[in-house]
């Protein structure tokens, strides 16, 4: 009796050693696919606004610098019976691929999102790559192709990190 008690001891110590041990991280692991979502309503000069929800699916083999986006633009008109006081007018999507790049010249310390459209999407209207330049961890503005942000006062071209 004695010795299947002990047995049976060393036997769920082995099993319960093992569970504990496979729940840990090594340090050669992989940071894990990073995903983020950013959104906002920028100006527009045919409606009362775009909302924009850009998602980032960033690749884990390059250092987090290149990945797919997936960009849906829904223009707005003013409700207001609305409770976000818009209604939704038309929705575009647009899909592909995106670049963090460093900024040249007197912009070297920036960094900036490169969006360039799928082939598919690049027969429409605005079908060249969109810039936003990263302004914190949970912000970017949308910047035009010289990187350059508007000079519009007034016009607020930020996006923000969905949480």
């Amino acid at each position: 009796m004695k010795k299947t008690f002990y047995t049976l001891a060393a036997i769920i110590a082995l099993i319960s050693t093992g569970a504990c041990t496979s729940n840990t991280k090594s340090s050669t692991e992989t940071r894990g696919d990073i995903k983020e979502t950013y959104t906002g309503i920028l100006p527009a000069a045919d409606v009362d606004g775009i909302r924009y929800t850009l998602k980032l699916d960033y690749d884990e083999d390059r250092d987090y610098a290149y990945g797919d986006y997936d960009l849906v633009e829904t223009y707005l008109t003013s409700d207001s019976l609305s409770a976000s006081g818009y209604t939704d007018k038309d929705t575009f999507k647009s899909e592909g691929d995106f670049s963090v790049e460093q900024g040249k010249g007197n912009m070297s310390g920036k960094k900036y999102l490169k969006l360039t459209p799928d082939a598919k999407d690049a027969a429409g209207a605005g079908s060249g790559p969109l810039y936003f330049l990263i302004e914190s961890d949970s912000t970017i503005i949308m910047v035009n192709e010289s990187l350059q942000p508007s000079e519009t006062p007034g016009l607020n071209y930020t996006l923000q990190l969905v949480k």
